[in-house]
């Protein structure tokens, strides 16, 4: 014979917790190549060199985010035909949360970062990411100063 169940309850708390932390970026440092030798190419270490370029990026304690970075191919002067290559290869970026580029994780600034935010309140709520690179001048690159911008987006993923 089967008795019969009285019915069973449980209960779970929800909770969210709204941040007011909005994801920001700046740029902390130019990345900047100094004077060149025509015909000799120079490379910038991001984890080592003091003229690495750097950005400094704030948001949500732990929150998960992506940046992408356009990174161009070429340095010119003003809008005119003079050219300048720029390169960037798999170790050109280097990334950490915290602000010491000595010892920072390198990656390829040609592919998405995903990382965490700092799990700190503001105003340590930062990860911070360094650009190297690799200019190419020719024997007979025209002299003057040539510029190009780095654009980044960084996003949060929800997780």
């Amino acid at each position: 014979m089967v008795q019969a169940q009285l019915p069973a309850t449980g209960s779970i708390t929800i909770s969210a917790d709204v941040t007011p932390d909005g994801l920001t970026i700046s740029s902390a440092n130019f990345l900047n190549f100094g004077i060149l030798i025509p015909g000799t190419p120079t490379t910038l270490n991001a984890r080592t060199s003091v003229n690495a370029g750097k950005f400094d990026i704030r948001g949500a304690q732990r929150a998960e985010f992506t940046l992408t970075l356009t990174l161009p191919t070429e340095l010119r002067i003003g809008l005119g035909p003079l050219s300048l290559p720029v390169t960037f290869d798999g170790t050109s970026g280097c990334a950490s949360n915290r602000d010491n580029q000595n010892s920072c994780s390198t990656f390829n600034p040609s592919t998405v970062l995903t990382a965490r935010i700092r799990n700190r309140v503001a105003p340590d709520n930062t990860y911070f990411v360094w650009l190297g690179g690799t200019v190419s001048p020719t024997v007979g690159q025209s002299p003057g100063v040539y510029t190009a911008v780095i654009s980044a987006l960084v996003q949060y993923t929800g997780n």
